[in-house]
């Protein structure tokens, strides 16, 4: 069964190809051990901005305002992203556009050694551009918890180095004390993460009412009421069937189980039912539409706050993390991890990929799968997916169309590689549990966990005291966008300057993906 929201999707292009453009990319690169990564251009999720005569001003300059999934900016109390700017900040963010353009006209064409020298003497933004840029995204608002329930306060934000940017946020109400918060990082494109931003959520709902049925009739079928007939197969319903008949002696949870089928289901949707649908109708019209997601990939991690039940569940696909922030009675931060990343630096998921292909000595090679992917479970990345027959008939063609990961990865023998089925933690908070951080790995490349924690902490400290002094702890009201401005004002040696964000948000995409990352950040304040 292939979704309506891909079989509708209009082709990307004038001509029906997907256009694609090389960026540099640094360490933190998900695909590829080389230095090369391409971004798919067509489709750019910008807006146009028509406000004081300035038209899509970060068109220009590379970073672009993004097309928000619609799900996370419906809902009570969210705040519109079209916000009227102010003539201040739309004149800065027009110099931001000048300084990046004549700035990548500096570096398109310098060699890797010169291009990285050249981009550090740069001249710097000033703190007025600096303060545009990280406010463009900002949002906060409430979100009421039912009858007598403790509001959740949420901020967010995100800062793109990819142009466009390749992150996605959602957030989704499940039940009226139940609520859903994810991010999405996408890696080779765009369109797998756009897809799980739109189409997760409504998935995990149904998954729900789906294990729901299950529980309570507690046998093999999915017994729908007054006659409906069964659940399908191959529907999230008959998803979580599979899944508790296949490990029989494992006591799912009501949530946990939900959230594995949804993300297992979905994985099967973007990947396995496209390419049936486009085997069975060989129509090129709709190529780009239907495989685009399954060649483009993306992490994903999505925390469950259920107010009621006081818990948190986090599923998580790849190398997103979920911190929670404790404060200990002696007043002092501690950060937890809610997950952890899932790449070849992490021995239980080594151990996993070797188990899974033996003999295959290359299945880890230079700290990626088969020397390609650095997260060992992702969405999408058909290349370690397909079978190698669907990628010789269909590899050819999707590459010529501007689709650059569409190659077959060495050694290839015995797929899949990779996998979308998440590990699930689950976490009873205490009184002591104030705030949930789910965030991309760009923050995380820039802050050690307990640095995340502790800079959050402070400023909630700070701002619970009243401080107002504009320094780097209280100057932004919006907590994500206090933890972006921490993380991209930190050096190397973890000394905070603003002169540190001032150069870095200076160089122009694709050249600053040797420097940065998209940085996608949710924070979810508890009992407010």
């Amino acid at each position: 069964m292939v979704s309506d929201t891909l079989r509708k999707r209009p082709v990307v292009g004038a001509t029906g190809q997907q256009r694609s453009q090389s960026t540099d990319a640094g360490k933190g690169n998900k695909v590829d051990g080389d230095t090369s990564k391409k971004n798919e251009t067509g489709s750019k999720r910008s807006l146009t901005f028509a406000i004081g005569g300035v038209l899509t001003l970060f068109s220009v300059a590379g970073y672009t305002f993004m097309r928000q999934p619609r799900i996370d900016i419906h809902g009570p109390d969210v705040p519109s992203s079209t916000a009227t700017a102010s003539q201040t900040t739309l004149a800065a963010l027009e110099s931001v556009a000048t300084k990046r353009d004549d700035a990548r006209k500096r570096l398109d064409g310098l060699a890797s050694k010169k291009r990285r020298e050249e981009a550090k003497r740069l001249g710097l933004l000033t703190s007025d551009e600096v303060d545009a840029i990280l406010e463009a995204h900002e949002r906060s608002w409430y979100v009421s918890t039912g009858s007598g329930a403790p509001r959740l306060r949420v901020d967010t934000n995100q800062v793109s180095s990819n142009a466009p940017i390749e992150d996605y946020l959602a957030w989704s109400p499940l039940a009226s004390t139940q609520f859903m918060f994810g991010v999405f990082d996408g890696h080779a494109g765009y369109m797998c993460a756009e897809q799980l931003s739109t189409r997760l959520a409504p998935m995990l709902s149904e998954s729900l009412k789906a294990v729901d049925k299950l529980i309570a009739k507690d046998g093999d079928k999915l017994i729908a009421n007054d006659g409906d007939k069964d659940l399908a197969p191959t529907d999230v319903g008959g998803t979580a069937l599979k899944l508790r008949r296949e490990a029989p002696g494992i006591a799912w949870d009501r949530v946990p189980l939900a959230l594995t089928a949804t993300f297992v289901r979905m994985d099967h949707e973007l990947v396995t039912d496209s390419l049936t649908e486009f085997q069975r109708t060989r129509d090129a019209a709709t190529m780009d539409a239907l495989l685009g997601p399954a060649v483009s990939g993306s992490c994903g991690l999505v925390a469950v706050v259920d107010t009621e039940a006081n818990e948190v569940v986090v599923a998580n696909t790849g190398d997103s993390r979920a911190l929670l922030g404790v404060r200990l009675g002696d007043g002092r931060w501690k950060a937890v991890r809610l997950s952890e990343d899932q790449t070849a630096d992490n021995a239980n998921e080594t151990a996993r990929m070797t188990r899974e292909h033996p003999n295959e000595t290359s299945v880890i090679h230079r700290g990626r799968v088969l020397g390609g992917l650095m997260p060992t479970r992702a969405f999408g990345d058909c290349r370690y997916k397909w079978p190698l027959d669907a990628q010789r008939d269909l590899f050819p063609t999707l590459y010529e169309r501007g689709h650059r990961y569409a190659t077959t990865p060495p050694n290839y023998t015995t797929p899949p590689y990779v996998t979308a089925r998440p590990v699930i933690v689950r976490h009873k908070l205490g009184p002591n549990d104030k705030f949930v951080v789910v965030a991309t790995d760009g923050l995380y490349d820039q802050l050690s966990d307990d640095e995340v924690v502790g800079s959050l902490g402070q400023w909630y400290d700070a701002r619970s005291a009243g401080m107002e002094d504009n320094s780097l702890t209280t100057q932004d009201e919006n907590a994500a966008t206090h933890l972006v401005r921490a993380a991209l004002s930190t050096d190397r040696l973890g000394r905070r300057d603003d002169t540190v964000i001032r150069r870095l948000l200076a160089i122009p995409p694709p050249h600053s993906r040797r420097f940065r990352d998209d940085i996608s950040v949710q924070i979810i304040t508890l009992n407010q």
